[in-house]
């Protein structure tokens, strides 16, 4: 399963970043490797290319400045542009897929800032590093003999990185969702929050549909079309909004801060930071189509970790969205 970076685009950070180590992999060769394996779509993103625009609401809860002094969680309903996707680089791809969904946000600010959030609907990524993903993702890239990846090569690949492990087995015992709307998604990546009183939290966060998490049965996922996960979110919108709620986890000095691909343990402290409120879902990527919804770009009070897939963000999402733009 080809699993992507969310909803690429361009965009700047507002915020001060930590200092990282340069990747071994550029974001050069990683946009060529996903062009080498989903082919080259014109104009259209590079991972998770199939994807639906949204409008909504972010919305602070009481008391939740504590924790960060963002101006996201200030209690005044916030507009928001989303995108929803399917993972991969494949326009056309079949929702009934195991593979991860994805959605990005961008949180818009009276004074003209933007905070933007990506998660997916896995609680891990596929690699700990971009160097890792980069090598997995060449194993899908199609055999210039038979015209389809060799498993073989993923699966040694898998054998010699661990990390590359935990994201399949995930998706291997968990139907797929039925629709956006009824799906968890997870931020993946360590934030440091910034309360009011200047204390330093950090965080990972997942966002909880509030009417409950939905998945496919086997009978369900069998018959299902290709298009079910936006038809059944317009089936939710129609009778109306559709909610979820931002959970923060308190992180302890042992869990990672830049390994995506470990998840932290269930028992961490979790705070409800706000809730996000969908109103409508379009069937085309028209009004995101210019929107880069990369992660790093985010408010004071909310700083990036110095996870190294979190920091390559920023230039593989400038880049595929220079080519999405220029028709390339």
């Amino acid at each position: 399963m080809v699993t992507a970076l969310i909803a690429l685009g361009a965009g700047t950070v507002s915020a001060a970043e930590p200092p990282t180590a340069a990747p071994s992999v550029g974001p050069q060769e990683l946009i060529q490797t996903f062009e080498a394996v989903a082919g080259v779509h014109k104009g259209m993103r590079r991972g998770h290319a199939k994807g639906y625009c949204a409008k909504g609401l972010f919305t602070g809860t009481d008391g939740a400045n504590q924790y960060s002094r963002s101006p996201i969680f200030n209690g005044t309903p916030h507009p928001v542009t989303m995108r929803f996707s399917l993972g991969g680089g494949n326009p056309a791809a079949n929702d009934a897929a195991r593979g991860p969904r994805g959605v990005a946000l961008q949180i818009k600010l009276p004074d003209g800032q933007m905070h933007n959030m990506a998660m997916l609907s896995t609680p891990m990524f596929p690699a700990k590093n971009p160097t890792v993903f980069n090598g997995l993702l060449q194993t899908f890239i199609p055999d210039p003999k038979t015209g389809k990846p060799d498993p073989a090569k993923t699966a040694a690949y898998r054998a010699e990185h661990p990390d590359t492990q935990a994201q399949p087995a995930w998706l291997a015992s968990h139907n797929p969702s039925w629709s956006y709307g009824s799906t968890r998604y997870f931020g993946i990546h360590t934030f440091f929050f910034t309360g009011s009183d200047g204390k330093r939290h950090k965080v990972r966060w997942q966002f909880n549909p509030t009417a409950g998490e939905k998945l496919l049965s086997d009978e369900e996922l069998a018959n299902a079309g290709s298009d079910f996960l936006i038809d059944h979110l317009r089936e939710q919108l129609a009778k109306g909004p559709v909610r979820w709620d931002m959970v923060i986890s308190l992180g302890e000095a042992n869990d990672s801060e830049i390994d995506p691909s470990q998840t932290w343990p269930d028992n961490r402290p979790t705070v409800t930071l706000a809730t996000l409120s969908l109103s409508t879902a379009d069937a085309t990527d028209k009004d995101c189509e210019a929107v880069n919804f990369d992660p790093n770009r985010v408010t004071p009070g909310v700083e990036p970790s110095a996870d190294p897939v979190l920091q390559m963000r920023s230039a593989a999402y400038a880049i595929s969205f220079g080519k999405r733009l220029s028709g390339q």
